[in-house]
């Protein structure tokens, strides 16, 4: 009925049963049901389970809260039923995650060890796109006693970033940008090397110094200037890794005196922590936040497994690490689980020896979400990069490594023990491929362009360091704002590179020898503010040598009161005048705005005829930065057409909520065909459309690309425009910002 522990190792046929065949039951003799669910954790007839497990079902589809029932409401059948062949009948809390799809259950007590688990559905439940489902089963079983005394067992330390902690107790230094740069460093303080040769992308440098020799050596929080000077620093008791930024404007890093990863507010106070929840040792590897406040965690597995079952000369009792990703949701219960167990054979590993005492055969160290919520992770010891359905918990594709889906083009060497797998707003991946297994042995930073539905990884982007540098371990790629890539070579020097996109290196930083780092990033430092800006006129005559540009700056989450008028600038040249009404609501929407003027002459130098995307920003008085975008060109017509292009904008408005989906926009068209676009904040086309109007227009846009993908959060521009007289020039109608929220 249950498969032994050892199972782990066998064909993923065997064990992994598919979640559409739920309807198994162990018991031959119970009672079964038709039903398919989109998900459930654990998997049916998963083995090696922890007992402080949680019970996690998506039906499919939005859930109706009101056909959930709880087993204290009596007579009427609970939705979810848990009974333990040792531990008996649990009672537990029933919940609804916030993302309304999916539905846990967090037994009041933790399963006993061997314990068969079977897990019934009752019917009744009900979701928007299956209605009411009938009853179903399935049923795991929870590891033995000794997988208690394997808790925070990791792997060996050997030439990967396999231990980089202590234990000891965790606590901060100080902390105050102004201190760091105006008095003396600690005499521990990392020694740094910095070059800078071009233009860096604006931000400032996150990482954390590590000296594999000396496990005393004292570790640093640093945010670093380009020039290597601290900005601010933080000493650590214990080493720390993987300090960064997150998606909400928050700092964190990884404590492994705490076993977690720790959270910073803009004042660097700790204000939150996340783990991993069933039971499973946080690892440091990786942690990232989503837009929608759930967190992205993992585990290292360790599990008893009889490996003289597997292969010739393995040990009965081999420890092997298993790879274990979790989504933790705003509650931070465990709302999606997937383990390496349930889908990897042992087998799959490269260059992992299977006879030692130990086996980490799958050594995961990223992970990430695509805007539609599917995870990449990147498997080490496997050399794969796989990408999983977060619905239903099935790998999507397999890239890489020994069970590879794809064809490579550009690519003849491939990668290998690879880290740090990155989705793009394209669709593309970044990696940096440590090639531990390629003769001659060099590092380099790469980009794929994936075709999901071919099967093909095409080689896009290439960078190597002159001359090579080989980091066995470590090791990060992070494509920037502006086009340049930062890239931390691994253990290695240099430490870090950024360089543009045709190869050139604008700046190097290196900590002394045989110090490294496990990742670096650049982020803008105070975290800069959204503003939402709006030029008068957009289209202006480049003859023109006098008069005025306006904008109108509404910021986004801080105040307008705030704005440093003497350092607001347009593409970084234009200096501003408060010429007309300065602080007030331009725009009568309750929200208070700034307006400034820019001299046209000065405008019209910086673009041409077609249309250009310049950045308005400005300090605050308080400290930290806005930016905004908005759209302007310059027109050489007179006449009929210059007035047309000086009349531009005003046929169209914005209609739906901020951030609302889909983005509605209406307007008098005058029965012209109308050309629709979308364009990220750096101007890129993100979709295009000519949509059928009357005399009065509507338009809206679904949030998604032209190849059908949902964008990310933040600030896109809507422009729409109009073809104009025969042999003219299109003429821009409007453009309009618009923000999107997932």
């Amino acid at each position: 009925m249950f498969l032994r522990p050892s199972v782990a190792a066998r064909p993923a046929a065997a064990f992994a049963i598919c979640i559409a065949s739920i309807v198994a039951v162990p018991d031959p003799a119970a009672a079964t049901s038709g039903v398919p669910f989109a998900y459930v954790s654990p998997l049916p007839h998963a083995t090696n389970v922890l007992p402080q497990t949680n019970v996690i079902v998506r039906p499919g589809g939005i859930v109706d809260a009101a056909s959930m029932r709880a087993a204290s409401d009596g007579a009427r059948e609970p939705t979810i039923t848990v009974e333990g062949s040792l531990s008996g009948r649990h009672a537990g809390r029933l919940t609804l995650s916030d993302d309304r799809r999916t539905i846990h259950f967090r037994p009041d007590a933790p399963f006993l060890p061997l314990d068969e688990v079977r897990v019934q559905i009752g019917g009744g439940l009900r979701t928007d796109k299956r209605g009411e489902l009938p009853p179903a089963e399935f049923a795991f079983r929870v590891a033995g006693p000794e997988r208690e005394a394997l808790r925070d067992l990791r792997p060996p330390i050997g030439e990967e970033d396999a231990n980089f902690g202590d234990d000891a107790p965790s606590a901060s230094a100080r902390g105050d940008p102004a201190a760091a740069a105006a008095d003396p460093l600690p005499p521990d303080f990392p020694v740094i090397e910095a070059s800078v040769t071009g233009k860096t992308t604006p931000g400032r440098l996150f990482l954390t110094n590590i000296d594999l020799s000396n496990a005393d050596a004292a570790s640093y929080l640093l945010i670093l200037n380009d020039d290597g000077t601290p900005y601010w620093y933080r000493r650590m008791p214990s080493r720390t890794l993987d300090f960064k930024m997150q998606v909400d404007g928050r700092l964190s890093y990884f404590d492994r005196s705490h076993g977690a990863h720790m959270v910073l507010d803009s004042t660097y106070a700790v204000v939150d922590s996340f783990r991993c929840g069933n039971g499973y040792t946080t690892d440091f590897h990786d942690f990232v936040l989503l837009p929608n406040g759930h967190a992205l965690v993992m585990s290292y597995d360790p599990q008893i497994v009889d490996m003289s079952q597997i292969v010739p000369k393995g040990r009965p009792d081999a420890i092997v690490f298993g790879l274990v990703i979790q989504e933790l949701d705003l509650e931070k219960e465990v709302v999606f689980q997937w383990r390496s167990w349930d889908h990897f054979q042992i087998t799959d590993t490269i260059g992992t020896p299977l006879g030692g005492r130990t086996v980490d055969y799958v050594h995961g160290n990223s992970i990430d979400a695509d805007p539609e919520g599917n995870l990449m992770i990147s498997s080490r010891h496997l050399d794969e990069v796989t990408k999983i359905d977060r619905d239903t918990g099935e790998m999507i594709w397999r890239l890489g490594g020994r069970n590879n889906q794809f064809t490579f083009a550009n690519d003849p060497i491939g990668f290998s023990h690879q880290h740090s797998a990155r989705f793009l707003p394209n669709g593309n991946i970044t990696l940096f491929d440590n090639g531990v297994f390629r003769t001659p042995r060099f590092s380099r930073a790469i980009e794929y362009a994936i075709d999901e539905k071919k099967k093909s990884a095409t080689l896009v982007w290439e960078q190597r360091h002159d001359p090579d540098v080989y980091g066995a371990a470590t090791g990060n790629v992070q494509r920037l704002p502006s086009g340049n890539t930062l890239i931390q070579w691994g253990t290695t020097r240099p430490t870090l590179s950024e360089v543009t996109a045709d190869g050139r290196v604008v700046s190097e930083l290196s900590f002394e020898q045989g110090v490294f780092a496990y990742r670096a990033f650049r982020f803008e430092w105070p975290r800069v503010k959204e503003a939402l800006v709006t030029l008068s006129p957009r289209t202006i005559l480049s003859s023109r040598d006098r008069g005025w540009v306006s904008a109108t700056i509404e910021p986004v989450g801080f105040d307008a009161s705030e704005i440093d008028v003497a350092t607001v600038t347009l593409g970084d040249a234009v200096p501003a005048v408060l010429e007309g009404p300065g602080f007030g609501d331009a725009n009568s929407n309750g929200v208070s705005d700034l307006t400034v003027s820019f001299r046209q002459d000065a405008v019209a130098a910086l673009v041409d005829e077609t249309t250009t995307w310049l950045t308005v920003e400005g300090s605050l008085i308080g400290g930290g930065r806005f930016r905004g975008y908005a759209s302007v060109r310059t027109v050489t017509q007179r006449g009929a057409d210059a007035r047309a292009a000086g009349a531009a904008g005003i046929g169209f408005r914005l209609v739906s909520a901020p951030g609302a989906l889909p983005v509605v926009v209406e307007g008098a068209a005058g029965g012209a065909r109308q050309i629709v676009s979308i364009h990220d904040v750096r101007g890129r086309l993100v979709r295009r459309w000519s949509p059928s109007v009357g005399a009065r227009a509507r338009v809206s846009w679904d949030g998604r690309r032209d190849d059908g993908r949902p964008v990310a959060s933040g600030i896109y521009f809507l422009r729409v425009e109009s073809p104009g007289a025969p042999g003219a020039e299109r003429v821009e109608r409007r453009v309009m910002k618009v923000l999107v929220t997932r």
